[in-house]
């Protein structure tokens, strides 16, 4: 067996026949785990039920999950390419169990996949536990029939796992398949452990312990976590020492070859292998909706890509090529991972532009690298430039290294990696900031102890419920007093939470005599669906387990229902407009207005918001009908539904649509979606968009308003309209001619200066190469110009003079040319390019003065700035 996709199915077909749950892969991007960059292990979901805070959903759990080692604690970043396992994307298969079964059913589940299933020879693979692990030890002999030859025990940590100084943690079993005797390296926990021979393919870790002050105590239970590299498995199944050699990499081979032009051998190997892993990497992020940029997630993006395109120039230098490799990634993968294939255009598109970019950055990077090269004086090159070359400009120092050989230059590469490593661990210590150990216990308390509340605020606004929690002071209580600022839990609930840029209801408590408790102020949820209701001002005493009545506030909850809508419309008028790769990066929809923000590096035209609001208005009046309806995520995705990048769905998903006919500038829109929204399109009531603004690179950020407050900016913009007709005494028809004329007669006052106070300043000498140009708009009578030009002469002894003056919509022009720079410049020339430059024609005089003149127009604001382009000419 040496399908990848095979092995990965089998190993999912065999748990499910062994009664455990599929569940899918959880994001990259973790939703609630601000301690990591990335998820890297196939564990990373289920920490809080380890760790007891929340109950486990399933006993039994099969997953494969996507996993990327690239930042932060784990990051295998500089060896990938290098070595014949480490990459940045890969694939964990795992096995969990929460209390079902432990040591004895995991091992030999483990041990029928890999003998039964995959076929392996079980002489060829070597098994190693935890030193005090004795009942695993017998576990193995039993079943296996091996002894302590090929059963290792390990004292090392390598044999006990932990999630980090804090939490759950065991002992665990490792399962190594031998490459054979050709093959350096020794057995595991030898000092040539680390050699290529024998290759570790599972981990079987037993969680028993919770670690804390390094102290171990007992878990609420005894779990099992196991995870198994696909790439890994795949490659021994394939009967390959790398896992480069498999069909999880050589179909990217294939497109690498084609569009470098080049062949894979032992020259090109590492920039194959860098690219192909890279790409994988780069897609799924970005599938996420992650964006190149300098912090974060984005900075660990962009260092990636770079990495990537170094090793393209390499092969072909200045080519660009990452987004054509796309494609081939979305086609392996996207069966299993289904979110890709919408993401498609997003990719390729902000892909191509940041390649663009680095294009230029590279030729700078160079540029400073020989710059640099040419400072100093000896044969040594400074480690920090080498470091600033590689942490800004992704010049990778092995680059650096062969074009400073060349020229006989050394680099102190162990003061280099001294530099790295440093950054490194600022770069862990910045990311973290502590935030895992201010984890909100009253949440998960809640979460443990509460059901989750009946939201029926789809269908109803307001409802009879009971009180099921009462939160005073960051504490739960049974009761309160009035004045109290309370949060309060009901077992069923109209109001709607904050989620998908959509604000919290508002609305008010009743008791049971209809008389007021208090209003609610904002509705947020914790975990799947507990329903928190601030109330900031009880009126009277409440009692957990009493019956309330919850009206929300109707008028708020339409304007905001019709503000959601209308950003579906946005989001894919966006898409007509300025493309298929324009994706949703955020939103807030209240009640007053809208906030879209999405991935595009242009600001919209004016024709552009013209169309936008032109499409959405005409959908808005067509009074189309919003279809609701759920449905299973694959088949929802499969329909063309958006699905936004990074969101974690549920197995069924909500969505929302506004499907029209083929008539032409209707938009059709379909949507996953949680929040409320309008049943017709017509109750939006109308569209405008305020503005378009840039949030962050790559990020835009479009402002709109709907319904009753577009009417109110409308009216507001035409009382200011009347007010600014009323002041020019204009009509509807004249105002433009009125405000042209206002335009022009302030052109008259531009830095004007009357003949009687004239006199020379250094202020108005404008300078280039050796020549000076006097500049300056005086307001004295078109006859004048001339003395006045001879009173500046005396005291600016060489150069150009240029004064002028504006009268009854003209603009009259002298030019005066001292004698020292008559054999260089003739004053007619320069007049006639001057009246030329205004509009006019004509102009002349003697060599070292001329005069002439030209129609009044914006040009002649513009005449300062141009006069060196002008003359030089």
């Amino acid at each position: 067996m040496n399908n990848s996709t095979k092995i990965r199915q089998k190993f999912i077909e065999f748990f499910k026949s062994k009664s455990h749950t599929e569940l899918q892969s959880s994001p990259l991007v973790p939703n609630d785990d601000p301690s990591i960059l990335f998820t890297n292990a196939g564990m990373v979901q289920f920490k809080k039920w380890f760790t007891g805070d929340l109950k486990p959903k399933h006993k039994n759990v099969v997953t494969v999950q996507k996993c990327l080692r690239a930042g932060g604690k784990h990051n295998d970043l500089e060896n990938v390419g290098y070595t014949p396992r480490h990459h940045t994307f890969f694939e964990m298969l795992g096995n969990f169990s929460f209390g079902k079964y432990f040591k004895e059913e995991a091992i030999k589940l483990a041990w029928d996949l890999l003998t039964k299933e995959y076929s392996l020879d079980k002489n060829r693979l070597i098994i190693t536990v935890f030193k005090d692990d004795s009942e695993s030890l017998k576990i193995w002999k039993k079943l296996t029939g091996f002894d302590e030859n090929k059963i290792l025990r390990i004292s090392s940590s390598d044999n006990f796992w932990s999630m980090g100084e804090e939490g759950p943690c065991g002992p665990c079993s490792e399962i190594f398949f031998d490459n054979g005797s050709k093959i350096t390296g020794g057995l595991p926990g030898s000092k040539n452990q680390d050699g290529n021979r024998f290759v570790e393919i599972w981990n079987l870790v037993f969680m028993e312990f919770l670690k804390k002050n390094n102290k171990l105590t007992n878990l609420p239970g005894k779990f099992v976590d196991t995870g198994m590299g696909l790439e890994r498995i795949t490659a021994v199944l394939s009967d390959k020492i790398n896992n480069y050699d498999t069909d999880l990499f050589n179909f990217i081979f294939e497109k690498i070859s084609i569009e470098t032009k080049t062949k894979f051998n032992e020259n090109t190997l590492i920039s194959y292998r860098i690219i192909s892993d890279h790409i994988k990497s780069i897609t799924f992020m970005m599938a996420e909706g992650v964006l190149p940029s300098n912090e974060g997630r984005g900075y660990v993006l962009r260092r990636i890509i770079r990495r990537a395109l170094l090793h393209v120039n390499k092969l072909s230098p200045g080519l660009i090529i990452l987004h054509k490799l796309v494609d081939n990634v979305i086609d392996k993968y996207e069966k299993k991972y289904y979110e890709l294939k919408n993401a498609n255009s997003f990719i390729k598109n902000n892909l191509e532009n940041e390649e663009k970019k680095f294009i230029e950055t590279l030729s700078i990077g160079l540029d400073i690298l020989n710059d640099e090269v040419s400072k100093i004086s000896g044969v040594i090159f400074p480690s920090e430039t080498a470091f600033k070359l590689y942490d800004t400009y992704g010049f990778p120092v092995d680059m650096t290294e062969s074009i400073l050989s060349k020229k006989g230059i050394k680099l102190d590469m162990n003061k280099y990696w001294s530099i790295l490593e440093n950054h490194k661990s600022l770069q862990k210590t910045s990311w973290v900031k502590d935030k895992n150990k201010t984890e909100d216990h009253l949440k998960l308390l809640l979460q443990k102890e509460i059901e989750l509340t009946n939201f029926c605020g789809y269908d109803e606004d307001s409802s009879e419920s009971t009180l099921v929690g009462i939160i005073n002071d960051g504490k739960i209580v049974e009761s309160v007093n009035q004045n109290d600022k309370v949060i309060l839990i009901f077992n069923k609930t109209p109001f709607y939470a904050e989620s998908g840029g959509q604000v919290g209801d508002s609305g008010v408590v009743l008791d049971e005599n209809n008389e007021l408790v208090g209003e609610i102020n904002d509705t947020k949820k914790i975990g799947e669906g507990i329903y928190l209701h601030f109330v900031e001002n009880c009126l009277r005493k409440i009692y957990l387990k009493n019956k309330y009545f919850l009206q929300i506030d109707k008028l708020k909850r339409e304007k905001i229902r019709n503000n959601h809508s209308a950003t579906h419309l946005l989001h894919e008028s966006l898409r007509q407009v300025v493309g298929e790769h324009v994706s949703q990066k955020g939103s807030l929809v209240n009640e007053k207005k809208l906030r879209f923000d999405y991935s595009s590096n242009e600001q919209l035209s004016i024709e552009q918001i013209k169309k936008i609001e032109f499409l959405i208005n005409k959908t808005i009046r067509s009074n189309t009908k919003v279809k609701i309806s759920k449905m299973p995520i694959r088949k929802a995705i499969k329909s063309g539904a958006i699905a936004l990048f990074g969101e974690k769905y549920p197995d069924i998903v909500r969505v929302v649509g506004i499907e029209n006919s083929n008539e032409s500038n209707l938009l059709n829109s379909i949507e996953l979606c949680g929040g409320s929204h309008v049943y017709y399109t017509g109750q939006i009531g109308s569209f405008k968009i305020l503005n378009d603004s840039s949030v962050s690179s790559g990020i835009r950020r479009v402002e709109a308003l709907t319904g009753e407050e577009a009417n109110n900016y409308y009216e507001k913009k035409l009382e200011i309209f009347e007010k600014i007709k009323n002041k020019l005494r204009a009509t509807d028809e004249t105002i433009l001619d009125k405000i042209e004329n206002l335009k022009k007669k302030s052109l008259l006052s531009v830095n004007s200066k009357t003949s009687d106070d004239l006199e020379f300043s250094e202020k108005k000498i404008i300078k280039f190469n050796n020549t000076s140009i006097y500049f300056d708009n005086l307001s004295c009578a078109v006859k004048d110009l001339k003395n006045c030009a001879d009173i500046i002469k005396k005291e600016f002894k060489s150069g150009i003079i240029v004064l002028s003056t504006c009268q009854d919509k003209k603009v009259s022009i002298v030019v005066s040319v001292t004698n020292d720079l008559l054999n260089h410049y003739d004053s007619n020339e320069i007049i006639k390019k001057i009246i030329t430059f205004l509009g006019g024609k004509g102009g002349g005089g003697r060599k070292d003065l001329s005069q002439g003149g030209a129609p009044l127009s914006e040009n002649f604001a513009k005449m300062k700035s141009k006069i060196y382009d002008i003359i030089k000419s």
